[in-house]
């Protein structure tokens, strides 16, 4: 089974409505905003388009020119295009993949560095998860308001609960840390101590 990239999902998923060209696939990606998953722009849909055809998903229709715009090439999905997209839809629904998330990593060092620098950092991601909550409120009021079906922004409401619950444990841990709760530990203390005064 060939791996479909991010963008080259977004494609498919479009094509599953109808075939399109390119510059109509470019326009749904941005009244949808399905770029939000993926970056997107006219080059790397090219790329995916022509990727997606070499690898047998998606084949040409029609070739078309009106008046003196481009020729414009339209695409559908092949038989192989529709079973592999299902596939890897269904499989990533259901797998729980190992993520290298750099906050986790964060997380996992933060005894590296003095207490209050991180209680000040954590902070500032606290303020950034607000803002983003915000935004995202407002996105889902707005692709509300234009009657589009949920099921294809649904992912807007799981990274705003995913934002949320973020924001929640990220909160607490900035109350544990500058309450005492949860202290560094005295090598670890010392150690960061130590490096400080190298530095100097």
């Amino acid at each position: 089974m060939v791996a479909i990239r991010p963008l080259a999902m977004v494609v498919l998923e479009l094509l599953h409505e109808s075939p399109m060209h390119p510059y109509e696939i470019q326009q749904k990606i941005h009244e949808r905003q399905l770029g939000r998953l993926t970056k997107v722009t006219v080059g790397s849909l090219y790329h995916a388009v022509e990727k997606l055809q070499k690898d047998g998903l998606i084949e040409v229709v029609d070739t078309s020119r009106e008046g003196k715009r481009p020729e414009r090439t339209t695409y559908r999905l092949t038989s192989s295009g529709v079973e592999s997209f299902r596939c890897e839809v269904l499989a990533n629904a259901a797998e729980v993949a190992v993520e290298f998330p750099r906050f986790a990593m964060a997380v996992q060092h933060l005894h590296t560095v003095r207490p209050g620098e991180a209680v000040a950092e954590l902070r500032l991601r606290a303020k950034a998860l607000r803002e983003g909550l915000g935004v995202a409120d407002v996105t889902i009021a707005e692709l509300t308001a234009r009657n589009l079906e949920p099921m294809f922004w649904i992912d807007h409401q799981y990274t705003r609960a995913m934002r949320q619950a973020e924001l929640d444990w990220v909160e607490r841990l900035v109350d544990r840390l500058s309450t005492g709760e949860l202290v560094w530990p005295e090598a670890a203390r010392r150690r960061v101590e130590e490096l400080e005064e190298d530095r100097r």
